[in-house]
């Protein structure tokens, strides 16, 4: 998991590492898109401080037997240009709201 040499294993431990790690933020919103033919997430976070979702990372899936076998996920926000995707989302973009409820 870039940039860290982490690797985490299992539906629970991953499960666990999401359930600890989305709690840091006011609220995330996911983007469906693709990545080199894989299915994949952009990935917008909600923070108390901007008041605006701001493109955070993009989450590649790998399939296997219709289930997750990997996920990689890209830290890099920049990298949503390259995606044709906004760095901010509209205010309107989620459901009329301009952050979480």
């Amino acid at each position: 998991m870039p940039p860290w040499l982490q690797w985490f294993s299992g539906r629970d431990v991953i499960g666990s590492f999401f359930g600890a790690a989305w709690k840091t933020c006011s609220g995330l919103h996911l983007v469906p898109t693709a990545a080199n033919g894989q299915p994949a997430f952009a990935v917008y976070e909600f923070p108390a401080v901007d008041k605006r979702w701001n493109a955070h990372s993009i989450h590649v899936l790998t399939l296997e037997n219709e289930m997750i076998s990997k996920m990689t996920l890209f830290l890099q926000p920049g990298l949503f240009k390259d995606f044709g995707l906004p760095q901010f989302l509209p205010q309107d973009a989620i459901g009329g709201a301009c952050g979480p409820a």
